[in-house]
């Protein structure tokens, strides 16, 4: 390398220097990015002049470099620029840059014309943030959210328009508050905006006959002298058969022997079945009384077929409707149980 070169080389790097400490009031990693081009500019321009550099005031120079890098002026004290000015300046140069297109420029000025929908979006979201939940879900059902979200709201373009904001932390907050309003609009406006789905099932009503809201496991008649009848077919005014589980049947299935299936009816002890008598068509009929019974084979929870027996009535013998109206009437009589 010749001594022109090394010469050369030597002002580029004082040259450097000096315009670093003009800017040594900024942070250092946004300094080594303004710089980071300069030696090699100068040397560019040094080789296209024939080894010529003329360089200019450092102070001046730098001042260029803040200009073109959206920065304001040095400071007179010489200290650091303090964030809030920083982003100022960096809010005014990127207003300029964005203006510097048409589409730029209308998109702009649209954004700032809503400004008033921001400030009572980010009410919304305060709202959102304090009771924790959205202000759509809430406020049809507690009348004093109306006020809370009114109020939110209230605060918010009192703080848009720059008022109610006498301690300079509450201008923090506000700041704060903005960010966090950002980040929570896009899943509060979704919970809010979202149809909300009530599903209303249909009201339980218990099927089959019921006394005092037990079920009847089995129906045992007696005629007008107090005497058992075996067999009875019941109905109601209408000609309905007066079914012990309802229209449905015993709504339980089991198989027979021969392949077919039937239906059973199952106590509240869970432990006994009933079984309807069929007719001729194979069809089960609940409205014969009283019905067959059988237990519950406690593994398999089907009826045992092999154990289907007519059921003892309660008594042996009722008060007849005679003796009834003569003399007092007498108590009933339990039917003995078979020793087993």
């Amino acid at each position: 390398m010749n001594d022109t070169a090394v010469t050369i080389d030597e002002q580029i790097r004082a040259f450097a220097s000096a315009v670093r400490a003009h800017l040594d009031d900024l942070p250092a990693d946004e300094l080594d990015e303004i710089m980071s081009g300069l030696s090699a500019d100068l040397a560019d321009q040094a080789a296209d002049n024939d080894g010529v550099l003329e360089l200019g005031d450092p102070a001046a120079y730098a001042e260029e470099l803040r200009s073109a890098a959206g920065l304001p002026p040095r400071s007179e004290d010489g200290q650091r620029l303090r964030m809030r000015d920083r982003f100022a300046t960096w809010r005014a140069a990127t207003a300029a840059s964005i203006r510097g297109s048409a589409f730029g420029a209308w998109l702009l000025d649209l954004l700032i014309a809503l400004r008033p929908v921001w400030w009572v979006l980010r009410g919304i979201a305060m709202f959102a943030l304090i009771v924790g939940t959205p202000l759509g879900a809430v406020m049809p059902l507690a009348p004093m959210s109306w006020l809370i979200g009114l109020a939110l709201v209230i605060v918010s373009v009192q703080w848009g328009r720059g008022l109610w904001l006498p301690q300079n932390w509450l201008r923090h907050m506000r700041t704060v508050v903005s960010v966090v309003a950002v980040v929570m609009l896009p899943f509060v406006l979704a919970l809010t905006l979202t149809p909300r789905v009530e599903y209303v099932g249909d009201e339980y009503s218990p099927q089959g006959l019921m006394l005092d809201g037990v079920q009847i496991n089995n129906i045992f008649a007696y005629d007008e002298d107090g005497n058992p009848i075996d067999r009875v077919q019941l109905f109601t005014g209408k000609g309905t058969p007066l079914d012990l589980y309802g229209a449905s049947g015993g709504a339980n299935l089991f198989s027979t022997e021969d392949g077919a299936e039937s239906q059973f009816g199952l106590h509240d002890d869970g432990l006994t079945a009933t079984v309807p008598v069929e007719d001729y068509r194979g069809k089960p009929l609940w409205n014969i009384y009283p019905l067959d019974e059988t237990d519950v084979d406690t593994d398999t929870f089907q009826p045992d077929t092999s154990r289907i027996t007519r059921p003892e009535p309660p008594f042996t013998k009722a008060p007849s409707i005679e003796s009834a109206q003569e003399s007092p009437t007498p108590s009933p009589q339990p039917t003995e149980t078979p020793v087993p």
